[in-house]
């Protein structure tokens, strides 16, 4: 049914939740202790007893157990405290007992050994006012995990996210559910799963992928099958402290896959099944590889399988250091840092030279051959680390430091350690290939999860470059050859004196070109005009120069034609620079007051990511990796780059930002993208596919978005430009269900529109735009009842350039005025008459009106639950012809005046909206006179009301003893059993909307 979303949603939902082995049960046969508490009790109680055979607990030990879960805060350290107990269990001293014993709540070993249950539209109350209905609730042993609302998918008015605000909502309103909760799902025109913080604003959504497997609640359903559901719960749900917030963290499937797939390798190899020891996971940047590596590491960790495992994490940048070892500290993760070569000595030679255990991090130029071949010789002997396989080590970005004589030094002190690979941007030369390293000939990788997937998923954005002022500053291309030629990947600080005779002379060519004062004149003076035209006040930008003393130029430059805050140099520094670095490092650390270049850099790099200055950050070598800042869209390259360093560089800007960023842009200086298949030959174009388009394929996607979205409309003289023709489109996009569809074309269009800035192309589609933003707005106002203004509040800030274009060629108060928002009152009809003279457009109004209304009133009007097949049926007929506009005309027409006869006779009679609304039930179900039915609907409130007190609604046995007066009192008018039970359904809701 078209508002059905019970039928659309929550039946279908739970089909798959009792396909994959969920048990239903009816939420009035829950085991409740009262609508305020939102452990089943009785079969937590039961559980504990059953999951803890061997423990010798009595029912006072039970009872502290469920009393440890209550008694939890439902703030940040309660909720923490309850994830804590139900991925570990709660250890306590069983009564007249010494032994600490650890009591588990779920069975994690023994799957068979919980009870799974679902339930629909169960009650959970907070205080005396705030109520919530949900449309689904799992429970595990009696702990309510996960909250699923829907809402209609075929709904032109709500979407998911009506349904991920209305969990954000009851969080608000009852946190005390929300402290056992642990992933809300929100389903409409697509389903997302989120971690649930109720102290919390926004929090990222995701989605599930399964393979072989189309429809969304579907996919979902893979995910909480219990022994993947409870797979994540214990070794994937984490709390993150960062800042003094406190958030949480859920795997997305990507993440979840490749962790299961290491974890499987690792245990298949322990339990002499298999006998690799090493894969490949290739996750294009942005993917967020470092919490899959945290993820598989924690699982390996805990599993008593390994016994005790070393866990390494290896990077080769102390930014990819402090990012691993932060991450670790966030979530809670105990580790240690090994920060020098002695400290690596001591890790390995523990315990006699069988190793330290635990999660260690660590840079690989610890592996130095000439500092550890003593005890690399000592550890040959005896059962140490050399010898143990479990041991795993995680070598991340792991095509750049795998092939030379660290890797060699580390490989050969783990001889039997597992080397699980981690990479965006994997290398396959004939000296370095990270495929034939970590791969075999019947896998190249474990786990693969590619760019345009990436993008699809909507956890990248794709990326475009723009090739500016190629005549002026460009390097000419046999220049360009020369570095293209050469082994380097970007121009390096210092050349080895072996590479100078061959080198030298060209690559300085290359450099003395870029750090031409004249030529960064011209450039920093196209950047600032650029990023004040194009990014301003949206966005942030990287401007990556050739080496340190050109980010100094750079940085002078552009204080001259922008203000000083809005650009920071971030670099290394050191004790031997000279000239204009020094100088420029001796007033940095008098304007930042530090001392240290270290600190320095971190407090910049975090005024950036926070706060509104600096909006440009100057590199050349640091932040290329590694570097995480979705508000960062723009990046002025004026270096060159190849291979999988210009891949890594480029992907800083293709992170998602607020819904509002259509992708990252890459302006080149060089002229490197105009040899760009020479820049990464080593990669095929399987590999290469999406990772980016030049700026002219952002013409042709905006050309794509404005022709798809013409076509919806085919057939309508959108040319004439007059109220018809617009009110004919505004009923295609209602009538046939493409409401969703246009409105996500049109945001996509207008984002582009945003993005290509002065292009010509923008004035061969003005018109079209202008028709297009014509329609949305009519829409947005005929159909959702929305104003323009409102419509527009929060884009206001990212589509400025856009939004000023449309307010000057298109006419708001016209459309304003052609389609006004007449008030649902009793004047509605009225106006409506007065307003339009053809009963079409009346038609129309009422339409959107009336929908309108039951979609936001039926919870609280039974009148307007009523009316949903109704006026269902009425459209349908309109819609197919099969009745006249006159007819349908009249038929609406009896609707609005039965709502107002009603509110007439309300006030006629002198009753309360509880009084008339029980009058209006009974006359549903008994045919009797209207002063005998009121005088039965005032019995029924009297002889009820010593039950409905206040907080009533949250004690199951005073609703049962309303339910059973009611029954009492109507016992006598001869319905059918199906009749009374509706009979007394709807009069409890009336009651319960009245407490």
């Amino acid at each position: 049914m078209v508002w059905d979303e019970k039928g659309l949603c929550e039946d279908y939902i739970i089909d798959v939740l009792v396909s994959v082995g969920w048990k239903y049960s009816e939420p009035e046969d829950l085991p409740r202790e009262s609508y305020e508490e939102p452990l089943l009790t009785e079969e937590l109680r039961d559980a504990i007893r059953r999951v803890n055979r061997g423990v010798p607990l009595s029912e006072r030990d039970v009872e502290g157990v469920i009393t440890s879960l209550k008694s939890a805060s439902s703030g940040p350290e309660g909720s923490k405290r309850v994830l804590s107990y139900i991925k570990d269990g709660i250890s306590i001293k069983p009564e007249d007992m010494r032994t600490l014993y650890r009591v588990w709540l779920i069975d994690y070993d023994n799957l068979g050994n919980n009870k799974y249950t679902v339930s629909r539209q169960v009650v959970f109350q907070h205080g005396e006012m705030k109520k919530i209905r949900t449309d689904v609730v799992l429970f595990v042993n009696g702990i309510p995990l996960v909250v699923i609302e829907c809402k209609d998918p075929t709904s032109p008015t709500t979407t998911w996210m009506n349904a991920y605000r209305q969990i954000k909502r009851y969080e608000r309103e009852v946190p005390e559910l929300f402290k056992y909760v642990q992933i809300g799902i929100a389903s409409g025109d697509k389903t997302v799963y989120f971690p649930t913080v109720s102290w919390a604003g926004e929090v990222p959504v995701t989605h599930w992928r399964a393979e072989g497997i189309d429809d969304p609640l579907e996919a979902m359903g893979e995910m909480l099958k219990p022994d993947i559901f409870l797979d994540i719960l214990k070794n994937y749900v984490f709390f993150r402290e960062q800042g003094g917030q406190s958030i949480k963290v859920v795997p997305r499937y990507m993440q979840y896959r490749a962790a299961t797939r290491i974890y499987e390798r690792v245990l298949g190899t322990i339990k002499g099944v298999s006998d690799k020891k090493s894969g490949l996971i290739w996750h294009w940047q942005g993917s967020g590889k470092t919490l899959t590596m945290i993820f598989a590491a924690y699982k390996l960790f805990r599993d008593p399988v390994l016994q005790n495992p070393t866990v390494f994490f290896i990077v080769d940048r102390r930014e990819l250091q402090e990012q691993i070892s932060g991450e670790l500290s966030y979530l809670g993760i105990p580790f240690k840092t090994i920060r020098n070569i002695e400290e690596l000595k001591r890790v390995l030679s523990h315990d006699e030279g069988r190793g330290e255990r635990g999660l260690f991090v660590m840079l690989i130029h610890k592996f130095q051959i000439e500092r550890l071949r003593e005890l690399k010789e000592r550890l040959r002997e005896g059962e140490t680390i050399a010898k143990r396989q479990n041991v795993i080590a995680f070598l991340d970005e792991a095509h750049r430091t795998q092939y030379g004589l660290l890797a060699s030094t580390m490989r050969s002190i783990l001889r039997e350690a597992f080397f699980f690979a981690f990479t965006g941007t994997p290398i396959s030369k004939k000296e370095r290939d990270t495929y034939r390293l970590f791969g075999y000939e019947d896998e190249r990788y474990l786990d693969r999860y590619f760019i345009l997937r990436s993008i699809e998923d909507g956890y990248t954005v794709p990326i475009y470059y723009q090739a500016r002022l190629e005549k002026d500053v460009h390097l000419d291309k046999g220049t360009l050859k020369a570095f293209l030629d050469s082994e380097f990947e970007e121009i390096p600080e210092e050349i080895g004196e072996e590479v100078k005779e061959r080198l030298n002379r060209k690559l300085n060519v290359v450099r003395v070109h870029l750090k031409n004062p004249e030529r960064i004149e011209v450039v920093a003076k196209d950047v600032s005009k650029h990023f004040s035209e194009n990014v301003d006040g949206k966005f942030k930008a990287l401007v990556v120069a050739v080496d340190r003393e050109a980010c100094v130029l750079y940085k002078k430059e552009l204080d001259h034609h922008l203000p000083a805050e809005y650009s920071e140099v971030v670099m290394t520094y050191t004790q031997n620079d000279t000239g204009i670095i020094r100088r420029y490092k001796e007033e940095l650390f008098r304007r930042y007051g530090m001392n240290s270049a270290d600190e320095v850099n971190k407090e910049i790099v975090r005024r950036y990511k926070n706060d509104e200055y600096p909006k440009i950050l100057i590199v050349t070598d640091m932040l290329l990796t590694g570097f995480d800042v979705p508000e960062l869209q723009v990046m002025y390259l004026d270096k060159p780059l190849r291979e999988h360093r210009l891949l890594q560089a480029i992907a800083r800007t293709n992170r998602p930002f607020k819904e509002v960023k259509e992708a990252g842009l890459i302006v080149d200086y060089v002229g490197i993208f105009s040899e760009l298949e020479r820049a990464l030959e080593n990669y095929s174009k399987e590999d290469l596919e999406g990772v980016t388009y030049d700026i002219d394929k952002l013409k042709e996607r905006f050309e794509s978005l404005s022709e798809k979205a013409l076509d919806i409309f085919k057939g309508i003289p959108l040319e004439r430009r007059d109220r018809r023709a617009l009110m004919e489109a505004v009923y295609r996009l209602h009538n046939e269900g493409r409401a969703r569809e246009f409105k996500s074309l049109y945001s996509s269009l207008r984002r582009v529109f945003e993005l290509l800035g002065p292009d010509p192309i923008k004035t061969e589609y003005v018109e079209t735009f202008k028709r297009l933003t014509k329609i949305y707005y009519a829409y947005r106002r005929i159909v959702e009842r929305e104003d323009p203004e409102e419509v527009e509040r929060y884009a206001r800030k990212y589509y400025r350039k856009t939004l000023n274009y449309i307010h000057g060629c298109v006419d708001i108060e016209e459309i304003r005025e052609d389609f006004p928002i007449i008030p649902l009152d009793e004047n509605y009809l009225k106006n409506l008459e007065e307003r339009y003279e053809e009963i079409s457009d009346r038609v129309s109004d009422m339409i959107f009106t009336i929908k309108k209304y039951v979609i936001t009133e039926r919870d609280r009007d039974p009148f307007a639950a009523d009316l949903a097949e109704r006026v269902e049926e009425i459209i349908e007929r309109w819609k197919s012809r099969k009745e006249s506009v006159e007819r349908t005309y009249e038929k609406l027409r009896q609707i609005f005046n039965e709502k107002n006869e009603m509110e007439r006779r309300r006030k006629e009679l002198g009753l309360t909206e509880e009084e008339y609304w029980i009058l209006y039930v009974l006359k549903k179900y008994i045919k009797k006179e209207e002063e005998e039915l009121l005088e039965l609907a005032r019995h029924i409130i009297d002889s009820t009301r010593d039950y409905r007190f206040k907080g009533w609604t949250m004690k199951p046995n005073m609703i049962k003893r309303v339910r059973a007066t009611v029954a009492k009192e109507t016992a006598t008018y001869g319905l059918r059993k199906e009749e009374r039970d509706a009979l007394k359904g709807e009069i409890i809701k009336v009651f319960q909307r009245n407490p």
